[in-house]
């Protein structure tokens, strides 16, 4: 079923089947996906079909390396979700119209924790990136 944004009305949440999870996906999307990449964070992205009848499956991700204190990795990846939940609706309109899914896998790789409005704007930003890559 493919998704509908009347049925669907906009959602600020992000559920189970808008995550990333399966391994064989994501070690596709690592091998053969393609990446955009702004101060810091990166966006690896590949068009394949999902397991869902959303337009997009995301996952994010912080290395050990960078922040060896958990908290601080969830931290961002906090930041990361909430950033991505607020933008995600304009990417979801423009790949139904287009009638693609992306698997997509955020990346922050700086070396201290970002503040909310600085996450904001790269996410955006990136999403702009996608946005002309994926849709020509």
């Amino acid at each position: 079923m493919p998704y509908d944004p009347a049925r669907h009305p906009a959602s600020r949440s992000l559920g189970k089947e808008e995550r990333l999870s399966r391994e064989v996906l994501l070690d596709k999307l690592f091998s053969e996906g393609k990446s955009v990449s702004q101060n810091g964070f990166t966006l690896v992205y590949l068009e394949c079909t999902l397991p869902t009848f959303y337009p997009a499956q995301a996952a994010f991700s912080v290395p050990k390396k960078y922040f060896k204190h958990a908290t601080d990795r969830n931290r961002v990846k906090r930041l990361l979700r909430e950033a991505y939940r607020h933008e995600k609706q304009a990417l979801y309109m423009l790949l139904a119209t287009a009638h693609k899914q992306l698997a997509l896998m955020w990346i922050y790789k700086g070396k201290e924790v970002p503040a909310h409005a600085v996450v904001q704007k790269n996410v955006s930003e990136l999403l702009v990136k996608l946005r002309a890559r994926v849709i020509r």
